[in-house]
């Protein structure tokens, strides 16, 4: 039932987007410029060293697409929703939402999205087999389908720790936490070897930044599957916190137009 919600939702997105060819055009090529600007970025630092945390050249332009294809998935389907959801809430539109015969946490956070978006999904898949080949990694089975597993977890777990952040509106209207959660996220770029050592634990046991890019990425160039236990009860138990922390928030949310 909710799959073929989602497929309804994404199909009428895609229909809307592509009724402004132009503007889809324009997001195509603004996803090309910023990926290839990442890259870029990243090369110059590899200019003043070998290494970066442990990582050579070619493992963090694999952990930089896999961020890519995270942040795409994020900016597709979850931040078209929550990005103004706060404005919904205080201006009573999120009374629609719950007025609507299907969950409403579904609905406010992937009740639409940005298909043009999927393309930096692609190219993150493109970017990280660009870095694999230029690490020279030999890739084995059980490495991929870790990496996959530990990408799909860490969608998850981006998704729940979203929607936590953005149910923060029921207590304090007035509180955007936005800003925070984009730095934050930008650290998932890099390996948290680059950081140190209490920063790097806050990311990784703390604030699951890690998960992002820096574990799948390790897990596809050892071909091991030690972190993807690990990985699937912080997406179960992230999950779990944001069901409850939005059923709490509604009991709080007094419409606006009542």
């Amino acid at each position: 039932m909710v799959l073929k919600l989602f497929g309804a939702l994404f199909s009428m997105s895609l229909r809307r987007s592509l009724a402004f060819r132009a503007d889809l055009l324009f997001e195509l090529v603004m996803t090309l410029v910023g990926a290839g600007a990442a890259v870029a970025a990243l090369g110059v630092v590899y200019t003043r060293t070998d290494t970066l945390g442990g990582w050579a050249p070619g493992e963090a332009i694999a952990l930089l697409g896999t961020f890519q294809l995270v942040s795409g998935l994020r900016t597709a389907f979850v931040e078209p929703n929550l990005q103004w959801f706060g404005d919904q809430v205080k201006s009573g539109r999120f009374d629609a939402i719950l007025l609507q015969p299907a969950p409403s946490m579904f609905l406010a956070s992937l009740g639409t999205c940005t298909p043009a978006a999927l393309v930096q999904v692609g190219i993150g898949i493109g970017i990280t087999a660009a870095g694999i080949v230029q690490a020279d990694v030999a890739l084995s089975v059980a490495g991929v389908a870790s990496w996959l597993i530990l990408v799909v977890a860490a969608t998850v777990t981006m998704w729940a720790t979203r929607i936590a952040l953005a149910s923060v509106v029921f207590w304090a209207l007035g509180l955007n936490l936005d800003i925070l959660y984009d730095a934050v996220w930008q650290f998932g770029r890099y390996p948290v070897q680059v950081y140190r050592s209490t920063l790097q634990s806050v990311l990784t046991y703390v604030v699951p930044v890690a998960l992002l890019a820096t574990v799948p990425v390790d897990a596809l160039r050892d071909g091991s599957f030690v972190a993807v236990p690990a990985a699937l009860i912080v997406a179960a138990g992230t999950s779990t916190a944001a069901w409850v922390i939005w059923r709490r928030g509604l009991r709080r949310y007094t419409s606006a137009t009542s």
